[in-house]
């Protein structure tokens, strides 16, 4: 692949056209790629410019040991395994520095067979009822749901009510039904919806989570929820939707909640899409009047994982005075004096 950078902008370098030869074609690597025991691996660059910045990359590179070669190859010695070999050349062009990278999969045999390559971990899985957990801040006990699909950065989003937390950057602990207990900050809140965002504070690799709906439910329609309310906690609750969304982002349920339910998911009976988040109820411990922000306002302020391109932020230039140059330049009269 060619990328071409120019200032800071990253773009892909335009193809030729069908049939046309390539005048500048694009690198690969050349070599074998599967070796015998205690062998030596050698790999080559092909179609490098001469003046080009050439940098090879081994993963994974632990008792990799590399090999003083010659511009453009590459030879390593490691144990048995797999290793993904990536090669980066970068060089000058019209318009700024162009990138190209090649990778290939080289596996150096073992006395026995190979054994495979660990199957990655799954980032989580759709489970509404083990991804309701217990919330804590300070002596604060509420309920939270982690919601799906995991961040780009590997965290996971957790949602709950803002009555149960602080302000952005608050810190507080959410402990799942399987005991794990991940430490949580406060990423977006809204006091008018009784809405939070919190994101896990490390990356993790298998969360149950839930799906969040995109569009608020009819009134009608069926709904459960199964939070950590004082008169039965974890048991399930259902009810429905009597109304729509209010003026301060909620939903209108008849439901039973109690303390201790506060933040807890809201789910539709039928999808198991969580609908609302639990708010407040005009009596506790029964089936009652009772609000939950919605769905609909969850989504607009839930945050959004930065990549390394929107975390860049651009440096001022400083700001300096015109340069005088010898156009500005006027001489002084020499003073006169008399001649004695």
């Amino acid at each position: 692949m060619r990328v071409a950078v120019v200032g800071i902008s990253i773009l892909l370098s335009a193809a030729a056209p069908v049939g046309a030869a390539d005048p500048n074609p694009p690198v690969r690597i050349t070599g074998e790629t599967k070796y015998k025991p205690h062998s030596l691996v050698r790999l080559r660059a092909e179609g490098v410019d001469p003046k080009a910045a050439v940098l090879w990359r081994v993963h994974p590179a632990k008792d990799v040991q590399r090999a003083t070669t010659p511009r453009g190859v590459l030879e390593f010695a490691a144990h048995p395994g797999t290793y993904e070999v990536e090669l980066l050349v970068i060089q000058q062009a019209e318009g700024g520095l162009v990138v190209e990278e090649s990778q290939v999969t080289v596996v150096v045999e073992g006395c026995g067979p190979v054994p495979p390559r660990p199957e990655p971990k799954t980032p989580g899985k759709a489970n509404a009822e083990q991804a309701i957990g217990k919330l804590r801040f300070g002596n604060a006990g509420c309920t939270a749901t982690v919601i799906g699909p995991r961040r780009a950065d590997g965290k996971w989003d957790i949602l709950t009510a803002s009555h149960c937390t602080g302000g952005p950057g608050s810190r507080g602990s959410f402990t799942l039904k399987d005991g794990r207990t991940i430490a949580v900050t406060v990423a977006a809140r809204n006091t008018d919806a009784d809405i939070t965002w919190l994101v896990t504070d490390a990356a993790v690799d298998d969360l149950p989570f839930a799906n969040l709906a995109t569009k608020n439910p009819p009134v009608g329609t069926e709904v459960w929820h199964m939070g950590y309310g004082i008169d039965r906690p974890g048991n399930r609750e259902d009810g429905r939707i009597t109304g729509a969304e209010t003026s301060d982002g909620q939903l209108q349920m008849e439901l039973s909640v109690s303390s201790g339910d506060s933040g807890g998911g809201i789910f539709r009976a039928d999808t198991n899409e969580l609908v609302a988040v639990v708010c407040c109820t005009t009596e506790r411990g029964r089936k009652t009047l009772m609000f939950g922000g919605s769905a609909e306002r969850a989504n607009r302020m839930r945050p959004v994982a930065k990549t390394e391109a929107d975390a860049w932020e651009p440096l001022a230039i400083p700001v300096c005075a015109a340069k005088r140059t010898d156009l500005d330049w006027q001489p002084i009269d020499i003073p006169l004096v008399r001649r004695k």
